[in-house]
């Protein structure tokens, strides 16, 4: 039997070439994958219209797949699976937030950040995620200049509304096998929930970007750190 396909979602706060390497690098090793292009997160319903949308490309793969989501795109996970038509197989949080039901982002950001959000702000829409820190990371983590203009060109500036919508709570996705994997040391507390939701854990020891930067390496770690 053919392994599942991988589905590759990228955070509401960036933009989905991120995983164009990736999906490159799995497909030449023989696997389905495709880089999901949601369109970012659309109001009233920020959740909900971002999941329909990811479930409807989903359904068009006709089978089954490994739902992988980085950053930002965690939260999104419960209703993803709710939407879902069939259900993914496994799902793999790749550097990714944990689901927040009933909690928005700003409440669970660290509170300094949420504060130079909403000072940074410009008629009710935050600047694009790169702007948010006193040094840009992008500088940091993507040496390549032209990888690194064309991933910060699609970065979005998403509205405050989104950042401040509680998350919904639908149920049934915690009975799919899922998996971490951990690329940086920042996201060390969340791969240590999961680790005591007794998912498998793996560490990449890379940089939050490296799917951008060394998609080959991620692709091998997705490969091996799949629960499906």
């Amino acid at each position: 039997m053919a392994a599942a396909p991988f589905a590759l979602i990228h955070s509401p706060l960036t933009g989905p070439s991120c995983w164009r390497g990736v999906e490159k690098a799995l497909v030449a090793s023989g696997h389905g994958a495709s880089a999901f292009d949601y369109g970012g997160v659309v109001g009233p319903r920020w959740y909900e219209t971002a999941a329909e949308r990811i479930a409807a490309a989903l359904h068009r793969l006709l089978e089954p797949a490994v739902l992988v989501l980085h950053s930002g795109a965690g939260a999104l996970a419960p209703v993803i699976v709710a939407a879902a038509r069939p259900k993914p197989v496994a799902i793999v949080f790749v550097d990714a937030l944990l689901p927040h039901p009933g909690k928005s982002w700003l409440e669970i950001a660290p509170p300094l950040l949420a504060r130079r959000l909403r000072n940074m702000a410009i008629d009710g829409v935050a600047p694009p995620w790169n702007i948010w820190f006193a040094q840009d990371p992008c500088v940091l983590l993507i040496g390549d200049n032209a990888v690194r203009r064309d991933f910060v060109d699609e970065l979005p500036s998403v509205p405050m509304a989104y950042l401040q919508a509680r998350a919904p709570s639908p149920l049934g996705w915690h009975g799919i096998p899922t998996a971490y994997l951990q690329l940086s040391d920042a996201y060390e507390p969340e791969a240590r929930k999961a680790a005591r939701r007794g998912w498998r854990v793996g560490r990449g020891r890379l940089h939050h970007l490296a799917l951008v930067t060394d998609p080959v390496t991620v692709a091998g770690l997705l490969e091996e750190f799949s629960p499906a």
